[in-house]
C-alpha cells in the first residue's frame, strides 16, 4: 500500500537525519511533512504543498545530507504514485 511505504520512507528519513543534526528550516519541513504522513483510514489533509515542503526538504539536505536528501527522494516518488 503506498501510504504505508511513504509512512515508512518518512521514518527512514527521520533516522537518517537525526534532530541535533537538522536545521530549523530543515525541522519546520519535516513537522510540515508529518502532518501529511497521517494514519491511512483517515482523510487527506486538504493542504496542497506537501510536494513542494518534501522538494525544498531535498534541496536543503542534498549537499550536507545526500543520504537523507535520496530517502526524501524516495518520498517524492511515492506521493507521485499516489496522486499526490
Amino acid at each position: 500500500m503506498p501510504k504505508q511505504e511513504l509512512k515508512s520512507l518518512f521514518q527512514r528519513l527521520r533516522d537518517h537525519l537525526p534532530e541535533g543534526e537538522a536545521s530549523a528550516q530543515q525541522k519546520m519541513l519535516m513537522d510540515h511533512i508529518q502532518y501529511h504522513i497521517h494514519a491511512v483510514d483517515e482523510p487527506d489533509p486538504v493542504d496542497q504543498s506537501l510536494r513542494h515542503s518534501v522538494q525544498t526538504l531535498i534541496e536543503d539536505l542534498e549537499s550536507d545530507h545526500p543520504k537523507s536528501a535520496a530517502v526524501a527522494k524516495n518520498i517524492l516518488e511515492t506521493l507521485a504514485a499516489i496522486g499526490i
